[in-house]
Parts: C-alpha cells; sequence; structure tokens
C-alpha cells in the first residue's frame, strides 16, 4: 500500500521543526532563500551640508574590527537647481571632499579580529586577548577595566582620595585617560600594558607604556611593540617607540568609499578633533578645518618618553639587548630617574638573568623597588630579600587591573609564603581575580591537602572538572586530583578519583596504575596485584613504556605476595636507559640482599653507582639530584652491612656527596666510614705457647697477683686516641702534615709528653662547648682549628671550618677558605699515598667547589 502512494500537489514535505516545543506561527520563508548579508557595503544617501550637496553614510558599516558611523562627503561646484532623480548613483562619480567621519572601536570586536595576529608571542597554546579602554585613574596606576572598582588602590598601595604620582607627566585624577589596557596571556606567561593614542592631524600614534608581565621569555616593552605592531596592520610604521598609522583618515575613506561604489574624496583640510570613551567603545572623530587636536598631559609625557627612549625601544624590538641597555642608558643620562627608561633597563638585566644586583641598584634610583610591581617582587626575590619580595608581588596584585596577571601574581605569592594559611590566603586572592585560572586552581588544591581540607580540595577539582569539555580532559583532571590525594596519604579519597577518572577511560593504564596504588596503600593488596598487572598489560597492548609499571608491580609482589624472586626478575628486566632504571638497581640489590645473595646485591649496586657517574655530569642539584643521592646512601648502608665492604660504601657515599654536597648527614655518614677505614687494623692473635713453656705457663697460672705492666709497653701496646684517628700513611711512619700559616708553629714547638696530649684534648672539649654556646666567636674557632691541626685531627678540622665558612659572613669566608684548602690538599695527599684514589679525587674535588 505504501508502494502505489502518490504525494499529491497539496502534499507538505516534511520539514525539522524550528523548534518542537515552540514551533513557528504564520507562514515561514522559503528553505531556499538565503539570508543575505547586512552591511555587506556601505549605504550613501544624499543630503545638504553647508548648502551643498553631500553623500553621507545611512547606517553604520563595519570595516574590519571599526565600525564606520558617520561619513559626510560635500561635493562642491555644483549649481542650484539640482536634478536629483539619479539618487546616489548620479553624483558617486564625482570627487568631493571629506567633511566629517566618525569610527568607532569596541574592545570586544578588537580583541576577536586581533587574537589570531597575538598567536605565538608568549609561546604555543591558546590566546587569552583583553582590549579595554583606560579609565581616567589609571593615570596614577590605579584600576581599570576589568579591576575591583574604580576606588582601587593605586600602584603604590594607597586608597583613590589619595593617590600616588604617576608616571612624569601623568594627568590628575577622574581625567579620561587617552589609551587603552591591552592584556593577553599564555599558560602561566601573561603580558600586560597601556597603549596611549595620540592623534596627530590624520595620523594615530599608538605609544606602548607600563608594559609589565611574568614567565616572560623578552623585555616586556619589545613584546608590547611586536604585539602593536602585529594588530595595527601592515601599514603600520615604528618612530621612536610609537607605532604610528599614518594618515589613518585616508586609509578609512579609501577602504569605505570605494566599497559603495564613489570615489574617494580628498582628505587634505581633515584632522583629527575629538577622542571620547563611551562604556567599552572608542569614538574618534574627525572634521574638516578642525583645530589641533589637544593632548591630554599623560599623552604629552608618553610622546616625550617615546622620543628619549626611542632608539632603545628599537633595538629591543629587534632583539639587541646589549644595544638597547647601553642606548636606554644613555637615555637616563639626558633624563635622570626616568621611571620608565630605569624600568626597561632594569627588565633587560631581569631578563637577561644573572644580573639581579646591577637591575634593582638601576630600579631603586627611580622608585622604591616594592613600587616596582612584579619587575621588583622578582629582583627581591633572586637577590634573597622574601619578605620585601612577597610585599611587592602583594602590592602589584593588588592594583593590576588584568585579572589574570593579577592571579599569576597572587601565585608566585603564595610559593614565597612558608605558612600554610598564608598561601592558601594568597591562593583565595588569586581565585577570586581569575576564578577560570586552572594553574591557580590546581595550586589552590594542592594547598588544601597539604593542611587536610581534602572536601575543599574537592571543590577546586569539581571546578576544573566543570571547566574543561571532553572525556580526556575530565579524565586527565581527576586523575590528577587523584595522583594529589594519593601523594599526600589521602588513599580513601584518591580510589574514589581514580574510579572517576576510569568513568572517562575505562582503559587508561595511568589510572589503573593509580588505583592500584590507592588500593595497596588501603591494604587490599590482593585487588591492586590484579590492577597493576592489568595496568602494564593496557600500557604494552598501546606500546608505551612499561618500566614504570614494572616497577609498581615488583614492589606489590615483594611487598604484598613476598614473592622476592619474582619481583627481582621484575626489576631486572627494566633496561638501563629507562627513566625508572637507578631506582630499579637498588631495588634488585634490596631484595637480593634480603634473600641472602651479598655478592648478587653488590653486582647491582655497583651498575647503580656505576650509572650515576655516568648520568651525573648532567644533573644539577635538586630534587632529583638528592633523590638519587639517597638511593646511594642506602646502597651502602647494604653494602656495609651485607658484606662489610667499607671501601665500596665509601665510594656510594662520595658520589652521594657529589650529588648533594649541602646534605650534613650524607657528610656526616662518609665521615664515619673514612673513619673507619682509617682505623689500624687489629693486632693480630698471638701464636700459641710452645711445649717447652706449657708447665711455665701453668705455674703462672696459679699465680693470684695481677702483673704490673710498665706505663711505657702500655702506650706501645695501645695507641692513644690521637693516633688512632690520624691516617694510615701517619700511624705507620711519618707524622701528618701540619697546616702552613699561623698554625704551623706546631710543628716547631717542643715535643710535648704524653699528660699534655689528655690536655690538649681536655681544651678541645672545653673550646668546642664554648663555640657552641657562641657559634659566631671567631677567636674561639681560630684556637680551636690550631688545636685540632696540632693533634692531627684533620676530618674534624674540615668539618668545623666547612660549617663556619657556610654559615659565616663574606669576611669569614675570606679568612678560613683558604684554611679549609690546605686541610683538603692535605687530606687528598695522605689518601693518595694509601691507595684510596676515589677518596682522594673526592677531597680535590670538595676544594675545586665554591
Amino acid at each position: 500500500m505504501a508502494a502505489d502512494h502518490r504525494r499529491g500537489t497539496g502534499a507538505r514535505a516534511l520539514e525539522r521543526a524550528p523548534n518542537l516545543r515552540a514551533p513557528a506561527v504564520g507562514p515561514r520563508r522559503p528553505p531556499s532563500e538565503p539570508d543575505r548579508p547586512r552591511g555587506d557595503r556601505p549605504l550613501l544617501r544624499l543630503a545638504l551640508n553647508r548648502g551643498a550637496l553631500a553623500l553621507e553614510l545611512a547606517e553604520p558599516f563595519q570595516l574590519g574590527p571599526f565600525s564606520l558611523t558617520e561619513l559626510v562627503v560635500r561635493i562642491p561646484g555644483l549649481r542650484f537647481p539640482l536634478d536629483l532623480s539619479g539618487g546616489v548613483t548620479r553624483f558617486r562619480h564625482r570627487r568631493g571632499e571629506l567633511e566629517r567621519l566618525v569610527v568607532e572601536i569596541r574592545g570586544g570586536d578588537l580583541s576577536t579580529w586581533a587574537m589570531p595576529r597575538m598567536r605565538g608571542l608568549l609561546g604555543t597554546g591558546p590566546v587569552d586577548l583583553l582590549i579595554a579602554p583606560l579609565r581616567g585613574d589609571e593615570g596614577e596606576g590605579g584600576r581599570g577595566e576589568g579591576g575591583r572598582g574604580e576606588g582601587g588602590r593605586g600602584e603604590g598601595g594607597r586608597g583613590g582620595s589619595a593617590p600616588r604620582p604617576g608616571l612624569p607627566g601623568s594627568p590628575a585624577s577622574g581625567t579620561r585617560t587617552p589609551g587603552v589596557l591591552v592584556a593577553l596571556r599564555v599558560g602561566e606567561a601573561a603580558l600586560a600594558f597601556d597603549v596611549i593614542i595620540a592623534p596627530g592631524e590624520r595620523d594615530l600614534r599608538l605609544i606602548p607604556e607600563r608594559a609589565r608581565g611574568v614567565g616572560l621569555g623578552a623585555p616586556p616593552q619589545a613584546l608590547a611593540l611586536r604585539a602593536l605592531l602585529a594588530g595595527a596592520g601592515p601599514g603600520a610604521q615604528i618612530l621612536g617607540g610609537a607605532v604610528v598609522l599614518p594618515d589613518a583618515v585616508a586609509r578609512v575613506v579609501r577602504d569605505a568609499m570605494p566599497a559603495a561604489g564613489a570615489r574617494a574624496p580628498a582628505v587634505d583640510a581633515v584632522r583629527w578633533a575629538g577622542f571620547t570613551v563611551s562604556g567599552t567603545a572608542l569614538r574618534f572623530e574627525a572634521t574638516a578645518h578642525a583645530p589641533p587636536p589637544a593632548l591630554a598631559d599623560r599623552a604629552l609625557s608618553a610622546l616625550e618618553a617615546a622620543e628619549i627612549a626611542g632608539e632603545g625601544d628599537r633595538a629591543a624590538l629587534a632583539g639587541d639587548l646589549d644595544a638597547a641597555r647601553l642606548a636606554y642608558l644613555s637615555a637616563l643620562e639626558r633624563a635622570p630617574r626616568h621611571r620608565e627608561v630605569a624600568t626597561r633597563v632594569a627588565w633587560i638585566d631581569c631578563v637577561v638573568g644573572e644580573r639581579a644586583e646591577a637591575a634593582l641598584a638601576t630600579l631603586v634610583e627611580a622608585m622604591p623597588a616594592v613600587d616596582a610591581g612584579l619587575l621588583g617582587a622578582e629582583l627581591l626575590e633572586a637577590v634573597g630579600d622574601r619578605e620585601a619580595a612577597l610585599a611587592a608581588l602583594e602590592r602589584a596584585a593588588h592594583d593590576e587591573p588584568y585579572g589574570p596577571l593579577s592571579a599569576l601574581g597572587w601565585l608566585r605569592a603564595a610559593r614565597l609564603c612558608e605558612e600554610p594559611w598564608a598561601r592558601l590566603r594568597a591562593l583565595d586572592e588569586g581565585v577570586t581575580r581569575a576564578p577560570l585560572l586552572a594553574e591557580l586552581r590546581w595550586a589552590r588544591l594542592e594547598a588544601r591537602l597539604d593542611v587536610a581540607d581534602a572536601r575543599g580540595a574537592l571543590a577546586d577539582a569539581e571546578h576544573l572538572e566543570a571547566a574543561t569539555r571532553g572525556a580526556e580532559a575530565r579524565h586527565a583532571v581527576w586523575r590528577r586530583a587523584a595522583e594529589a590525594y594519593l601523594s599526600r596519604g589521602h588513599t580513601a579519597e584518591a580510589r574514589r578519583l581514580f574510579e572517576r577518572a576510569l568513568r572517562y577511560a575505562p582503559d587508561s593504564p595511568e589510572a589503573a596504575l593509580g588505583l592500584g596504588r590507592s588500593l595497596r596503600a588501603a591494604g587490599e593488596g590482593r585487588r591492586a596485584l590484579d590492577l597493576l598487572a592489568r595496568a602494564r598489560a593496557l600500557a604494552e597492548r598501546r606500546g608505551r613504556a612499561v618500566g614504570a609499571l614494572d616497577l609498581e608491580l615488583a614492589r606489590g609482589l615483594a611487598e604484598i605476595a613476598g614473592d622476592r624472586p619474582a619481583a627481582i626478575a621484575r626489576v631486572h628486566g627494566i633496561p638501563a636507559e629507562a627513566a625508572e632504571a637507578l631506582e630499579a638497581r637498588l631495588l634488585e640489590g634490596r631484595w637480593r640482599a634480603e634473600l641472602g645473595d651479598p655478592e648478587g646485591a653488590s653486582l647491582c649496586l655497583s651498575r647503580l653507582r656505576a650509572a650515576v657517574e655516568v648520568g651525573s655530569a648532567g644533573m644539577s642539584a635538586g630534587p632529583e639530584a638528592t633523590r638519587v643521592a639517597a638511593m646511594l646512601v642506602e646502597a651502602a648502608e647494604i653494602e656495609e652491612r651485607e658484606r662489610g665492604d667499607l671501601l665500596a660504601a665509601q665510594r656510594h657515599l662520595g658520589l652521594a656527596m657529589r650529588l648533594s654536597p649541602r646534605n650534613r648527614a650524607f657528610t656526616a655518614e662518609f665521615r664515619r666510614v673514612t673513619a673507619e677505614l682509617k682505623r689500624p687494623a687489629p693486632v693480630p692473635a698471638s701464636a700459641p705457647v710452645p711445649e717447652a713453656g706449657a708447665s711455665y705457663a701453668g705455674k703462672a697460672s696459679h699465680v693470684d697477683e695481677e702483673p704490673q705492666v710498665d706505663d711505657e709497653d702500655l702506650h706501645q701496646e695501645e695507641p692513644s686516641s690521637d693516633r688512632a684517628s690520624q691516617p694510615v700513611g701517619a700511624t705507620l711512619g711519618d707524622p701528618a702534615p701540619l697546616p702552613a700559616g699561623w698554625w704551623s708553629q706546631a710543628e716547631e714547638a717542643p715535643a710535648l709528653p704524653e699528660e699534655a696530649s689528655a690536655e690538649d684534648e681536655q681544651q678541645v672539649e672545653r673550646l668546642t662547648d664554648r663555640l657552641r654556646a657562641n657559634p659566631h666567636d671567631q677567636e674561639t674557632t681560630l684556637a680551636l682549628a690550631a688545636l685540632l691541626a696540632k693533634l692531627g685531627r684533620d676530618l674534624d678540622l674540615l668539618a668545623l671550618l666547612s660549617a663556619r665558612i657556610e654559615e659565616g659572613d663574606d669576611a669569614v669566608r675570606e679568612e678560613l677558605t683558604p684554611l679549609r684548602h690546605e686541610v683538603l690538599l692535605r687530606l687528598a695527599a695522605q689518601a693518595r699515598a694509601a691507595g684510596r684514589h676515589s677518596e682522594a679525587e673526592l677531597y680535590e674535588m670538595m676544594r675545586d667547589m665554591p
């Protein structure tokens, strides 16, 4: 029946309703009729202007990011009466004279138009761009669009009623600043600057000022100029330190009038006449025969600054920072204490690095460092003044009108805070300024976990999930949050969050691994092993590295199942080039030692040491170096405990000290092992008594009186504590060489009796107690050092000098460093003479360290 059905003429074709709940009422437009775009070309109409016929714009016309709202072109040379029957078409071929032009720019439209041109300026990633008009109080560094109110504090942190004076020539409070705020962010890098607009006769001059930012790889002034050039288009030029749009009026009419089918008018008599701000829109007006534009005070100061620093700005834009710095210094000679120029010099030194003191010296001549915003905070932190850096960051973050940059300033302030409550307060301020900034949310989540606020951290994780789109991104959010919970011991919450992550990606090996680790921490070992094995299978199926999964699975086999042979097989298969290879060698050595295979354990630990020696050259001091050094210390402990191999333990500890030279625990362990090595070998047991003397020995055993031992024989048989602390070479023959200089008098002093050694030891104890009471007593330090040198206790002397050099000031370091070098040279010579070449190399390396 359906096959025989034929559509009639009155049949209605099935169409998709616009809305199921609210269908369209009345006749609908046929779908074949397309929507005709409005404003695809300017619409003109005839009008009278000052007794002459004119062409004017009938409705606003969008020209790129600009809206052309008014356009009046007079047509001179016509006589009345006129035949207007042809309308605009009859007169559009005549060349007229521009009488009036009004252009409006909205910040949102300009941001959308300029965003593709700003990509790559701060790095790869999505760009967050804001362009908004400056408010009047921003001339004094106050808040503008996007700030926390027009009554906010100025750059110096004062209230709006008494603002701190701004840049040279800044306008009085309450005046309208002629410019816009341009700010952009990519990840944790952000840049913000003010653009002062100074109209010429027909040109537009754009002058960037107060450029600032965080996470930048170039001076912010150079980045601001690049951003302006990219946003201004191909016709823009660099003149001094400003970006100039030459003959902007002619460019507008040459684009608009031909699009309307009319000739471009003459613009010789037109000048920019006014600049106003209405809401988020900027309005530019140009009229014929207008007087030259009157510039605001800040615009005049900006023009002067652009001329003074123009040469340096051009060099910085070209990437020649050395030439830019020289040009800025030359400008400071002509305009001393100029804030903008001094700030640009300091930014160059800050970006180049290792010039914090020079940058700070330049900056404080023009302003207090705490008033220099993010730049001042970064320099103060570089020179070690954390409290002042924190104060500068808080002040800059309070006064910054761009929300994401303010939030990143609060994030840096939180990293400087030592107290958890202060860190959380700073992060709360940052989240208030930029609620959608993911980096700040993650920082607050971790800070809340540090104070055991698991519920607040979960709220941040839910905000992060709501701000993401797509199953993969939400899986990443929950997996990262679960890792944060697990690393801080919140195993039950971590388990639930890993299960949430698996909801979005059921076959994720990372989430399965994390869930297995959380179950193992919660005591559910059997299920944890099953999940770890599944995570490894998933990773292997996807062709990913399985070293970390093998490591976790081996730990589970050893700790949960007690199957150390299987665990050893797992870690033994991890290749040497894997990131987990060092930990795998340590675990293999540990488990072999527990199984009673000390030789196999020693072989694994020697492989660990060899791998660290190969890769230690490119390993800088930090958490990773400390972690590897801790592995070596455990390897030394295994060598000493299982095999009694003090020499191998010393090698492990020496390498650990090279990676973490300031770790006192590692140093103390190395000294202990070295002292054990230097201790003389025990006297071998006496030979058996001959048979001939057996009867005499038997008779002697019946003597009740204790045999008298001569003092001289006692001293010969039992080495004194002084000799026991001397190097092996010193106990066998020649005495240890004494240090040169003021403490070498002990070498020329007459030999003291044995009773004097006891007095020296007592004096060492007394001086040590005195030094503990006052660690900064330099006179006591020198006396104790001389006495230790006299007694040959070089290791104790090295510890004393190293501690005082580390804790003392420059004068102490200058006085004690040569003495420490002499002790290290003497210890190296003794170790090399005894055949301990690795120990000697360690002492020589310590001597070369600053």
